[in-house]
């Protein structure tokens, strides 16, 4: 089994919420042991290292399982109105690294832009200068699904394959946005 590096122990327990007592438990070594490792003060034998690392990696199974849509999204959402022009949506894209964003209404998700939707008005003919003019919502594509944020993360991967993102709702309004790039970080 390939290792992450001893440096990332930290920062592993840590993202798991588990105290150094709690790993030390699992791998069945001392919470001395953990400190130690964590500090890189100490030059630990191949097996205490593979136990540390093993119950890392189990514990990061068993939380997987049980994580809904609210454990992974992500918030504020960056969005668009369907009155925005497609040069302020591509700017926005830019400045923020998405490659995709819902559309807004007011609160109402009305359909999603990508940077292959404007491509295409480039592809289709559509001078740069003409992109300042036309209206996101000409050439918006569907909605992204909208779920509650008690959904299990295995169905939000089943909506992801048809969908580049998903949006989370929360007591009925939109609370965030999960990517494929979001699920495969939990990997």
């Amino acid at each position: 089994m390939p290792f992450p590096r001893i440096d990332e122990i930290k920062k592993m327990r840590k993202h798991l919420e588990i105290t150094q007592s709690e790993l030390a438990r699992m791998a069945n070594v001392s919470q001395s042991t953990i400190a130690k490792l964590e500090r890189n003060s100490i030059s630990a034998s191949y097996e205490i290292v593979t136990r540390v690392f093993e119950a890392i990696e189990n514990e990061g199974r068993i939380r997987k399982i049980n994580r809904t849509a609210k454990d992974v999204l992500h918030s504020p959402i960056v969005s668009v109105h369907k009155d925005d022009t497609l040069a302020s949506a591509s700017d926005l894209m830019k400045r923020k690294g998405y490659s995709q964003l819902p559309v807004l209404n007011g609160d109402a998700v009305v359909g999603s832009i990508s940077d292959e939707s404007i491509l295409n008005q480039l592809r289709q003919g559509s001078s740069l200068d003409e992109l300042s003019h036309i209206r996101v919502e000409s050439v918006m594509n569907e909605a992204y699904p909208v779920i509650p944020e008690t959904t299990a993360v295995e169905m939000i991967a089943t909506l992801l394959s048809g969908s580049p993102a998903v949006l989370v709702q929360r007591k009925g309004r939109i609370a965030g946005i999960i990517t494929k790039s979001d699920l495969l970080k939990l990997i």
